[in-house]
């Protein structure tokens, strides 16, 4: 018997694991909140391990701002396999879709099914409510060497911040942000820099 496939399995995992979720605390980075404690995937994906080794995964702020408001997600089913630096889930706004490459290998144990059935959760708590799976990872060590923590990730998304600066143009650049923040929706307010070149520049992952 396969537990990982029991929907009442799944929701005592949540109940386990949801309820240790705390809010982080916030740094901003080029305008985009980076969460402490958690690591980054160069594909603008978060990981965070929790009780027994398990990871929680989701968007990280770049990501959501970029982009806009999440409006369909296609995330991997309980018992899936995905792989670090591999496409492990989708999302789409409009007729726009884009591939999210996963931040680290492992087993898919709980899906947020609230997330699932409300996309835009993800846009207004990317790091809490708004996480997508929790995986049981198969190698985090060597998985740990592909992502940033802590300065590390903080440096690059300041890097990443410069190359959307630099797509966007000085004209852009003052229309960017308010009030220290990058503002939400990018993509939606500037749909000159196109969605394809986004995905690709900052996902890292082609047109779906």
């Amino acid at each position: 018997y396969e537990c990982y496939h029991c929907p009442y399995d799944q929701m005592l995992d949540e109940i386990d694991l949801v309820g240790l979720s705390s809010t982080p605390s916030y740094r901003l980075a080029s305008g985009f909140r980076m969460a402490d404690g958690y690591y980054y995937h160069m594909g603008h994906s978060w990981a965070r391990f929790e009780h027994g080794g398990r990871v929680r995964v989701g968007f990280d702020d770049f990501l959501v701002k970029l982009f806009g408001d999440v409006e369909a997600l296609r995330l991997p089913p309980l018992g899936a396999k995905v792989k670090q630096d591999q496409v492990g889930w989708e999302f789409g706004r409009e007729d726009h879709k884009a591939a999210v490459l996963a931040p680290m290998t492992g087993t898919v144990l709980a899906v947020n099914q609230k997330t699932q059935a409300h996309p835009g959760i993800t846009n207004q708590d990317p790091y809490k409510e708004g996480w997508l799976f929790i995986l049981e990872p198969d190698l985090p060590k060597r998985n740990l060497k592909r992502l940033y923590f802590e300065n590390e990730s903080f440096q690059w998304m300041e890097q990443e911040g410069r190359k959307l600066m630099d797509l966007m143009g000085p004209e852009y650049q003052q229309l960017a942000a308010t009030g220290g923040e990058a503002i939400h929706d990018l993509y939606g307010n500037f749909p000159e820099l196109g969605w394809d070149q986004l995905v690709k520049t900052f996902l890292r992952t082609e047109k779906t």
